[in-house]
Parts: C-alpha cells; structure tokens; sequence
C-alpha cells in the first residue's frame, strides 16, 4: 500500500473512533442541532422546499457530480489518444470509482443503521424516539418504518471529491483537492442539516469514511497497475 494512501487511513479511522465515541456518549449532536430549530414556530433555519438553495446545494451538487462522473469516463475511454489525459488514467479511475463507490456505501450503511434523521425525532416534532447513535430504539416504541439517515448520503458525493487529490503529484494542487472536497461536501452537508436532514455526526462520518474508501481505491488502483501494467 502506497505511504499516502496508508497515512489517509490510518488517519482517517482514527478521526473516525473518536467521532464515534464523542458524538455516541454525548449529546454534542443535540446542542448543535437545537441551534438549527425553532422550537416556537416548529421549523429548522431553512425550509427544504425553499427552491433557490435546494437547487444550489441538493439538485445542482447531485447533477454536477453525474455529469462530472460521466465526463471522467469519456475521458478515460478517449485517453488513448489524447495525451493529456493518459498521463492521468489513473486519477481519473479513481475518481471515477470513488463518485460511484462512496455514495453507494454511505447508501447501503443508512440502510443497514436504522438512524432517524433529526426533523423525525420526537424532540423536534416527530415521532421518533430520540435516540444516541449507539442506543436502540424502546421495544414499546420502535418506529414502524426504517429509518435510513446515517451516516449522510448526500453529502457523500461531495466528500468523495477527495480522489482529486491522486490527479495530481505536487503538494500544492494536492490540497487544493482537499478544500475543493471539503467545500462541496461540507455545503452540501450543512444544508441538510439546516433543513432537519442530519445530525452533525452523520456529517463526519461521512467525510471519514470517503477518506477512507478513497484511500483504499487509490490503493487498489496503484495495486492493479503494478500487477497487469498501465490502466488500459
């Protein structure tokens, strides 16, 4: 495993077990939260339906990422004769993977976790018991339907913008990549956590666990590559 790729995630997990054990024997996610609720008028900071900022931090990011996604596979199949995107087949393969394989994890985890988001917590209006991340639901109260909030699918696309950083050697794109992923992913986040969507854990274990999974594909790639020659 390649030493960048190791540091990441050995990093990573760490930031990972501590957001755990903060937010899972804490209430940090309820203070933060209450901050975003009105509890007089029963609303959070921004209305969800309100279309300016929908279209600018849900539909907008959702579409840019696809079509950022399709753009890399067009250019991966046209690199053969375009030479500057054969030097970066494989960052190009890896973001690639990673737009695909990051949300689709964050997906397959929300279901399996059965984690209310915070607007159907009884605490802010709804009918769900309002639980800690590592607590389970009353058997008297168990909600009837399951819950598919955590960690934060949405803002997984964003956060696996982190494969940008393996397009490039130097030190200075390299974290360049780092901003341009914390920044989409980090807007995409706090807008659903403004509209009642997320805890601010579901948020962090997110952004780990797409470093991580970037980390491992980035691996993976440079693995491929020393076995079966250049990425075709």
């Amino acid at each position: 495993m390649p030493a960048n790729s190791r540091t990441i995630i050995v990093l990573a997990t760490a930031a990972l077990l501590l957001t755990l054990g903060i937010f899972g024997f804490t209430e940090v996610d309820l203070a933060v939260q209450d901050r975003l609720f009105d509890a007089a008028t029963g609303s959070w900071i921004w209305d969800k339906h309100e279309p300016v900022a929908r279209m600018l931090f849900y539909t907008g990011p959702k579409l840019a990422l696809v079509a950022l996604a399709a753009a890399c596979l067009l250019t991966l199949l046209a690199s053969g004769h375009w030479d500057f995107a054969r030097k970066r087949r494989q960052g190009l393969a890896v973001l690639l993977i990673s737009l695909i394989i990051v949300p689709a994890a964050a997906g397959a985890l929300k279901t399996a976790t059965n984690v209310a988001c915070p607007a159907r917590s009884d605490r802010y209006g709804g009918n769900v018991p309002t639980i800690s991340l590592f607590e389970r639901y009353p058997d008297d109260a168990r909600p009837a339907d399951r819950q598919r909030c955590f960690p934060a699918g949405h803002a997984s696309g964003g956060f696996a913008l982190f494969a940008l950083v393996f397009m490039f050697k130097g030190r200075a794109a390299r974290r360049v990549a780092v901003v341009i992923a914390l920044t989409v992913g980090g807007a995409m986040a706090a807008y659903k956590m403004a509209i009642g969507d997320h805890f601010l854990s579901h948020t962090l274990v997110t952004m780990e666990l797409a470093a991580i999974l970037v980390a491992l594909i980035a691996s993976a790639a440079v693995q491929v590559e020393r076995h079966f020659g250049r990425l075709p």
